[in-house]
C-alpha cells in the first residue's frame, strides 16, 4: 500500500511548557493523517458510522527520536501495513522536511460493532480497496503485564470532551492522564524515548477510573509503569514509557 503523507506545522497549543510536542497532540495528529487518508476512499469515520462500525486501537509501540517545536514544518505519514481475520496494523510517522524521522509508531487495530459493542471480523473488501496485503504472521507487540504495586494513584472522570466517535474516552487523552502522574521537575528533565501501550477495554462517558503509575531504573534506564484501573481495582490499560534525559 501507498505510504500517505500530509506537511503539517505544529503550533504552540501543539506544545508543553519545554516547547516539546505533547504526546496527546502527537496522536491527535495521528488521527487525523489516518482520517485524511480513509477518507480519500470513503472509509473515514463518518463512512463507517453510517455502517453502525469503527475502528478500536488495542496496541501501539512508539520510538521517539525527537520532539517537534512550535513552527517546525514537519511530514506526517501513515500506512495500512497489514491485516488478519481480526486485527489491522497501521504504522504512523513524523519526520522532518528534510526527511530525519523524529517519530515511527506501530499500532493494531479491530473493527467494532457500536451497537452491540463487540469486534467484528476485518472487511476484506476494505482492505483491498486500499491494497493492504493479509498476513500470514503477526507483527509482535510487547506483552504488557501490570504491575504488582503502584506508587501513585489519582482517580479520573470520563467528562462529555473526552469522547471520541465511538463514543468512549479517546486514546489521547489516557496520555494526559499518564504524563499528569508525574513530576514537573522530572517531565523538565526528560524525554520520552519509547512508548508501549495495550487497551484491554474501552472507558465510557461519566465512569470515575483510577490513573496509576510506579517509576523504577532498569539498566541505566528510566521506565515509568502505568495502568489505567476501574472503580473495582481492574486494569483496563497498561503502559510502559522509557525516558531519557533532557
Amino acid at each position: 500500500m501507498t505510504k500517505f503523507t500530509e506537511k503539517h506545522i505544529i503550533e504552540f497549543s501543539d506544545c508543553d511548557e519545554n516547547q516539546h510536542l505533547k504526546l496527546s497532540s502527537m496522536v491527535d495528529l495521528m488521527m487525523q493523517v489516518s482520517e485524511h487518508q480513509l477518507s480519500q476512499k470513503n472509509a473515514g469515520s463518518e463512512d463507517l458510522l453510517k455502517q453502525g462500525i469503527g475502528w478500536v486501537v488495542t496496541q501501539y509501540h512508539f520510538e521517539i527520536n525527537n520532539l517537534p517545536k512550535p513552527g517546525d514544518e514537519v511530514i506526517l505519514s501513515t500506512e495500512a501495513s497489514g491485516y488478519n481475520r481480526f486485527f489491522e496494523y497501521r504504522d504512523f510517522g513524523i519526520s522532518t522536511a528534510d526527511g530525519e524521522i523524529l517519530v515511527s509508531v506501530q499500532s493494531r487495530w479491530v473493527m467494532f460493532d457500536l451497537k452491540k459493542r463487540s469486534l467484528i471480523p476485518c472487511d476484506e473488501e476494505l482492505m483491498q480497496r486500499f491494497n493492504v496485503p493479509l498476513l500470514k504472521k503477526q507483527p509482535f507487540f510487547a506483552r504488557l503485564r501490570p504491575q504488582k504495586e503502584y506508587s501513585r494513584k489519582r482517580r479520573y472522570r470520563v467528562r462529555y470532551d473526552d469522547l471520541d466517535t465511538n463514543h468512549h474516552l479517546t486514546n489521547s487523552h489516557y496520555f494526559n492522564w499518564f504524563i499528569d502522574m508525574l513530576d514537573r521537575d522530572f517531565l523538565r528533565e526528560h524525554l520520552v524515548k519509547t512508548i508501549d501501550i495495550k487497551f484491554d477495554k474501552e472507558i465510557a462517558y461519566g465512569e470515575e477510573p483510577f490513573s496509576c503509575v510506579v517509576i523504577k531504573k532498569e539498566d541505566a534506564e528510566i521506565k515509568t509503569f502505568h495502568a489505567i484501573e476501574n472503580s473495582d481495582g481492574v486494569e483496563e490499560t497498561v503502559s510502559e514509557i522509557t525516558w531519557r534525559q533532557i
